[in-house]
């Protein structure tokens, strides 16, 4: 009787704990779609196979053809759900903490020596191996910096506080870009601090990708969000889809009235009804962030409807690139790198795109064991890699 009541205690505990672990494993398989959208828009741009179909300092883009943008399309996911994945993580990570007994102080730490960590990592092999404008400031300086802000920020305001700090930066930011927005048309010099707080530019030493008040944002808002993870609602395939409506409803406005801050907006001389899914990533603007976010948050309510995809089913591998993020990252840009090289010694024929895919395939087959390895490494050596 004592063991059957015991039994009859803990139960709840553990099917708790499994729904929770379900829960986690939608989050984890959303980051490992972004990051092999990220490691095809990687590939192809290193063979060259540009996948475009965004625009940058509101220059025209001549689109090529179906096959490229609506790949392009796909790979755009891939930033916005990386930047605010990244704060929601660093919330379940504080979360977890703070349970524990850990005091604030602790988890302010390491994600102080998590985002230095993420910066060397960047300005070194991430540079190094990058088959573009070198030296360059790129996705992980921006979300490094955007940690750095967020761990002063955590010790002032409340998770919902940030949470309004994070929608007000971008509503200002996309205010500010409007403002210089003919400078930025007219393709200008800008100071090298200009781009990487605000806007972004390739001519500058180094060259800036992703603006810090630009992109921060959304991990600051990630970070919010993820700090309500542990309501029901918010573990909800229907709040999910309800987000990734209401995101998309608010994408449509934002393209009828012309797109606050957008130096993307749809213009009807000279662009094809294509066009209209052409939205400024650098700098970014709300609509392109609204629409991409609003297609996450539809993916994921799928993941929480459909769990056993990710668990023992076909995609169940990537879970796994979602939990060694980091890892995939910086290790993506290596292998691409040399498959890269490899390529360029030989007589490619044919559309460009089929090598970007072929590359991007070849990698994968290397990456996703190199993934798994590091796993059990991290497992087994947890105390030195924990902020890798």
């Amino acid at each position: 009787m004592q063991t059957a009541r015991i039994a009859a205690e803990t139960r709840p505990v553990v099917v708790e704990q499994q729904a929770s672990s379900s829960r986690i494993v939608a989050i984890d398989a959303l980051r490992g779609i972004a990051l092999i959208l990220m490691a095809l828009d990687h590939s192809a741009f290193f063979v060259g196979a540009g996948l475009q179909a965004e625009s940058y300092g509101g220059q025209p883009v001549v689109l090529q053809s179906a096959a490229y943008w609506l790949s392009g399309l796909l790979t755009n996911l891939a930033s916005p759900i990386f930047f605010f994945l990244g704060g929601y993580s660093l919330a379940l990570y504080a979360a977890g903490q703070s349970r524990r007994g850990r005091p604030a102080s602790a988890t302010t730490r390491f994600i102080l020596i998590r985002a230095l960590i993420i910066l060397v990592l960047d300005l070194t092999i991430c540079a190094w191996f990058w088959r573009g404008a070198t030296p360059y400031v790129h996705v992980l300086t921006s979300i490094a910096t955007a940690m750095i802000l967020l761990a002063g920020l955590r010790h002032l305001l409340s998770p919902r506080q940030i949470g309004f700090v994070a929608i007000i930066t971008l509503i200002i930011h996309q205010a500010w870009i409007g403002i210089i927005a003919p400078e930025l048309v007219r393709n200008e010099p800008q100071s090298f601090w200009q781009a990487f707080w605000l806007t972004y530019s390739y001519d500058t030493q180094p060259a800036v990708g992703f603006a810090v008040l630009g992109w921060g944002p959304l991990l600051w808002l990630g970070y919010a969000m993820g700090h309500q993870h542990h309501h029901t609602a918010h573990q909800s395939s229907r709040r999910w889809f309800q987000i990734g409506i209401g995101l998309l409803i608010g994408w449509l406005i934002l393209r009828l009235i012309g797109g606050f801050g957008d130096l993307g907006a749809f213009r009807v001389v000279g662009d094809t009804p294509a066009h209209w899914l052409v939205m400024s990533k650098a700098p970014p603007s709300l609509s392109y962030f609204a629409f991409n976010l609003g297609i996450a948050a539809l993916i994921l309510a799928a993941a929480y409807a459909r769990p056993d995809l990710f668990t023992n089913g076909l995609f169940r591998w990537l879970p796994m690139v979602g939990q060694v993020s980091l890892f995939f990252y910086v290790m993506h840009i290596v292998i691409y790198h040399l498959i890269a090289l490899v390529m360029s010694q030989l007589p490619l024929s044919g559309p460009r795109i089929i090598w970007g895919y072929s590359a991007w395939l070849m990698g994968l087959v290397l990456l996703i064991p190199l993934g798994y390895w590091y796993r059990r490494q991290r497992e087994r050596y947890s105390q030195v890699l924990r902020y890798l």
